[in-house]
């Protein structure tokens, strides 16, 4: 399941932090996880995020534009939301392609590719005039956004050792977290007053910028490539930044370098899913996701029939989910690092600040670590599902659902953060595959869920529909728990057996 982690040497390091508890000897002092100062890692991460944030708005963005474009290409409601059924699966599959090479071959190259991919689409989309075109440039927007939105989850298993994970979650995860919200906010300003032609010329300015800032400021993270950032890569993979502190290159430490025996492909990615722990993880994201996708994508078309809401109003309606989901990302990093520092406490393990080891991994039940926290968001994310439906169904004051709406941006982010942490923890030398894996499954799954929601509502309605979303995630739940009492048990099953 996991990789091998690279032979290290030992240093003279003293930036250690206290022990978390005495008894069990720790380990020899390892080299630094990462050269990078706390505030390089931040940057890094954040910058990471400011691109990945081109992934939602471009999937949000187009949400109250669903209407203007209906009449100007002259189609249905369903034939338009066949442009957002295309993007998902798009949006999945594609990264099966790349991961395991940007996990191999350096995470630059491919976020550069897939921006210059982005900017290309935006043009074409703000040109056409025509169905046909929209769909299938749509489905090569998807495919420079789906890249996109894997590396800043990979640069965070890049630079961060896993007890201080949480807390740089919620850094990289801001673009994901933010983008659903302004998006449809932008969407709606922008359908308004400028035309729905004027989203895809602000996404294309907007990749550009950040093409800029890809090329001028981030540095390579994979570690396959730098290790722990102490050896340069190539010089046609440096940013600017790097060329100008040349004299400031620290000694390279090979030894920190991931080595990996897999050539990247497509089964190398997809096979991570047979793993039994990804399975489980997959299983219930991949629910969760595609009951979110299916109560924000037919957003629009409640708010429109029930409320008259214009594109404005139905974009500025998408502010209170994204509210909630700030809000836990940041509470959850901090709880998830917190209870990793609990756990090792409780079993004597020596937690050094900037390291991990392969130890530590063997010992430390990360499963619990996570799934302490993913569980109770998961029953709770079924509350509001059903509260918002049925507030939805029964025509209740405007107020009403959008305060579920925060709940729910609450509950269901903080699922799919302790989720994606854990799976990146199983897999912490090839993220960007594990997180493609992931990814596949639950683009898919919501592009199927997108197709068929707004049918589903006419036909039973809406209170149903998010009944039965909720009961899903309710029978999905067990696959956590086997997973929570079982998962430690099997790594250190296949640990001995590699041994």
């Amino acid at each position: 399941m996991n990789s091998a982690e690279p032979k290290t040497i030992t240093p003279t390091n003293d930036d250690v932090c206290e022990d978390v508890a005495d008894g069990v000897p720790s380990e020899p002092p390892q080299p630094l996880y990462s050269i990078l100062s706390e505030k390089e890692k931040i940057f890094t991460v954040c910058t990471c995020s400011m691109v990945t944030f081109l992934a939602p708005v471009a999937a949000n963005m187009y949400f109250p534009a669903l209407g203007p474009l209906a009449r100007d290409m002259h189609v249905s409601s369903s034939k338009i939301s066949l442009t957002i059924t295309s993007f998902k699966i798009v949006q999945g599959v594609a990264p099966v392609l790349t991961a395991s090479f940007s996990d191999q071959n350096g995470r630059r190259p491919v976020l550069l590719a897939s921006v210059l991919i982005f900017i290309g689409s935006n043009i074409g989309l703000a040109l056409q005039s025509s169905y046909a075109a929209l769909l299938v440039l749509r489905c090569f927007q998807a495919l420079g956004s789906s890249n996109i939105s894997l590396i800043s989850s990979a640069s965070v298993a890049d630079v961060v050792p896993r007890a201080e994970r949480g807390r740089y979650m919620f850094y990289s995860s801001l673009g994901m977290t933010i983008g659903p919200a302004i998006g449809p906010t932008l969407g709606g300003i922008l359908t308004q007053f400028l035309g729905w032609r004027s989203i895809f010329w602000f996404l294309c300015i907007s990749s550009g910028v950040m093409f800029c800032v890809i090329m001028l400021f981030l540095r390579e993270t994979c570690r396959a490539i730098v290790g722990n950032g102490s050896v340069s890569p190539q010089p046609w993979n440096r940013c600017a930044l790097q060329f100008l502190h040349q004299d400031s290159q620290q000694v390279p430490d090979y030894e920190t370098r991931v080595i990996t025996r897999r050539r990247p492909g497509i089964l190398a990615t997809l096979g991570i899913l047979l793993d039994r722990h990804i399975s489980l993880l997959v299983l219930c994201n991949a629910l969760c996701f595609c009951g979110t996708s299916a109560i924000l994508s037919s957003l629009p078309v409640l708010l429109e029939r029930k409320y008259r809401l214009n594109p404005l109003q139905i974009g500025l309606c998408y502010l209170p989910h994204t509210a909630g989901g700030i809000l836990a990302r940041w509470n959850v990093g901090t709880l998830v690092d917190r209870n990793f520092k609990r756990h090792a406490h409780k079993i004597g393990e020596k937690l050094r600040s900037n390291q991990q080891t392969q130890g530590q991994l063997r010992r430390m039940p990360l499963e619990k670590v996570r799934l302490e926290l993913a569980l109770p968001f998961l029953y709770l994310s079924c509350l509001c599902v059903i509260g918002y439906s049925w507030i939805m169904y029964y025509d209740v004051h405007l107020a009403g659902p959008l305060v579920l709406l925060f709940l729910f941006g609450n509950a269901t982010t903080g699922v799919n953060n302790s989720i994606t942490t854990l799976a990146i923890d199983l897999n912490a030398y090839r993220p960007a595959a594990a997180m493609a894996a992931m990814n596949t499954v639950k683009h898919l799954t919501a592009a199927g869920a997108v197709a068929a929601v707004v049918p589903l509502i006419d036909a039973i309605g809406i209170g149903w529909v998010g009944t039965f979303l909720a009961g899903l995630w309710f029978l999905a739940s067990p696959a956590l728990w086997i997973l929570y009492w079982k998962g430690q048990r099997w790594r250190q099953m296949e640990t001995s057996e590699q041994d």
